[in-house]
């Protein structure tokens, strides 16, 4: 069983079966310490979820685009499983067992993977069919039509804003419809902060060197922002104001993802990719605040945040996120009893 061990490897396409290069004996991250004895521990766990499936028959595959976790498509002929091996929870944002119910719960409401069975080290999830969006296919305007009714979706269905919403967390099958993965930091929903998040992840390619470091030429353009909304929005014809007033306040929260992430890098342990990425995420989050006040979509007229949020509120509906947002705005005015 040891020799079974693959590693997947593709720039994009992270769940699609891809040709594997099988490494002999194989000692990678789970089986440093323990060899072939870790590897029978772990095939104990894909047992639990699947009772008839024999050691001779599973071959596991690194799934070498994941970030946070380390990740194995486990595979008996054409049947599938997802092993995952948890990574570091440092940081202190999450515990594993809140992400599991969480889990299962956006599985009940039709988003991401089944849970099968759990262990201290990790978990057996239900596979996932799909490909891994290149950068250049999630900035399609088809692609961020799809993400962006998938995302409301998400925040109407169960009531929860995704967090980390980037190209290697979504799926796409071959009929273009999108699936959402890795609900880690999964919390109350919050429209505009989760779209700013994702607005944001376009800067990052998560690929080749550098990849800490931010392209600002590839954050959405007004036009693809636009679609996003609309898409998001639903029937926008003839609001365009609400559009505008949607926009000005997703681009506002930005400096609220860069400060998360900054302080997840800090809190998260040190590596040369957290100083690195904290940094960067600080030199945005610096810029951004130094015009938050400013935002403003080209064309729009100026209203006072607290209209904005007002309208929006009113018109998307009532947000968790948005009315305490608004009663947070409230509160800062200057004349607020």
């Amino acid at each position: 069983l040891a020799q079974r061990v693959c590693k997947i490897r593709r720039p994009s396409g992270c769940r699609q079966d891809p040709a594997t290069t099988c490494l002999v004996a194989a000692r990678n991250s789970i089986f440093d310490a323990e060899g072939g004895m870790a590897l029978a521990r772990l095939f104990s766990h894909v047992r639990a979820a699947k009772p008839t499936w024999q050691a001779q028959e599973v071959k596991f595959s690194q799934i070498t685009c994941a970030l946070s976790n380390t990740v194995y498509q486990v595979s008996r002929g054409e049947e599938k499983l997802l092993l995952r091996i948890y990574g570091s929870t440092e940081h202190g944002y999450f515990s594993r067992s809140d992400e599991v119910r969480r889990t299962c719960y956006l599985a009940s409401r039709g988003f991401g993977p089944q849970v099968l069975h759990t262990f201290d080290e990790g978990r057996i999830e239900s596979w996932v069919n799909g490909k891994t969006p290149t950068n250049e296919m999630m900035r399609s305007d088809a692609a961020v039509a799809r993400i962006a009714k998938k995302l409301r979706a998400l925040h109407d269905k169960t009531g929860l804003n995704h967090n980390d919403l980037h190209r290697n967390n979504m799926l796409f099958d071959e009929d273009g419809n999108v699936e959402f993965l890795d609900f880690e930091y999964a919390g109350s929903v919050d429209p505009a902060y989760d779209i700013a998040n994702h607005f944001c992840e376009w800067m990052y390619s998560y690929t080749g060197p550098d990849q800490h470091q931010p392209q600002l030429g590839l954050y959405p353009c007004l036009a693809k922002q636009r679609l996003f909304a609309e898409s998001y929005l639903g029937d926008t014809a003839g609001k365009g104001s609400l559009v505008d007033d949607f926009l000005s306040e997703v681009n506002f929260r930005s400096k609220d993802s860069h400060a998360f992430w900054v302080k997840w890098a800090e809190a998260s342990g040190p590596s040369e990719f957290n100083t690195l990425y904290a940094q960067a995420r600080r030199k945005l989050l610096e810029k951004d605040s130094e015009s938050a006040d400013e935002v403003l979509l080209p064309g729009a007229a100026s209203a006072p945040r607290s209209q904005v949020l007002l309208h929006l509120a009113s018109t998307v509906g009532s947000f968790d996120g948005l009315s305490t947002l608004l009663r947070q705005q409230q509160n800062a005015q200057p004349n607020a009893a």
